[in-house]
């Protein structure tokens, strides 16, 4: 019987904790394109989903290779702490959740589930 590799939590915070700066970057990044381009404010849900996307996307692939195994439960992890990120921002901020927001949602949860899994693809191509 082949033996399971243990999920580790430490570099799974690590890769959450890279891929949420990743994601502010992209977000101030986006921030001074808007005002240097003068968009209006309705161009700032498209830029922040994108922004926290690629954060997701980073951190899942982060998550697999650091484990490397399981690509698409770290993706997942780090997709669904990104939803919950999103969701205490949103309920402290008084937001409450609409069709839209539960669609930026699935689309940070599968971001996340997609870097998982290239994650895991990048680590495999390696040791092949």
């Amino acid at each position: 019987m082949s033996e399971q590799k243990k999920f580790s939590v430490g570099p799974a915070l690590l890769a959450f904790g890279i891929g949420g700066a990743f994601a502010g970057g992209c977000m101030a990044g986006l921030a001074y394109l808007m005002a240097r381009q003068g968009l209006s404010q309705a161009a700032a849900w498209p830029m922040a989903s994108a922004a926290v996307c690629a954060g997701s996307l980073l951190s899942g692939w982060l998550a697999a290779f650091f484990q490397r195994s399981r690509g698409l439960l770290c993706g997942a992890i780090q997709g669904i702490l990104f939803v919950l990120l999103l969701t205490i921002f949103g309920l402290w901020a008084g937001f409450s959740p609409t069709e839209m927001q539960l669609l930026r949602f699935a689309l940070v949860f599968l971001f996340g589930c997609m870097g998982g899994i290239f994650g895991i693809l990048r680590t495999e191509r390696r040791h092949h």
